[in-house]
């Protein structure tokens, strides 16, 4: 799978896990589109307002504060 398709997989499973109300997993498969492709996660609206949302309702799930240094990071 190339890049931009591999980062926008992980993409949609994150928006998918928000959706099902699964910070964990939201957060990993955000870390992995992160890894994939950094902008993806750093340049969306919708990306960022997950990971704030994240942060501040879920600061102790497992990846929530790896991925906000990920995304502090790239900034």
């Amino acid at each position: 799978m190339k890049v931009p398709e591999l980062s926008q997989t992980h993409l949609a499973l994150g928006t998918a896990w928000w959706a099902w109300h699964r910070p964990e997993q939201t957060a990993r498969a955000l870390l992995d589109a992160h890894r994939a492709d950094p902008g993806e996660v750093r340049d969306r609206p919708a990306m960022r307002s997950f990971d704030t949302e994240l942060t501040e309702r879920h600061p102790r799930i497992a990846g929530v504060g790896e991925l906000q240094t990920a995304v502090a990071r790239t900034n």
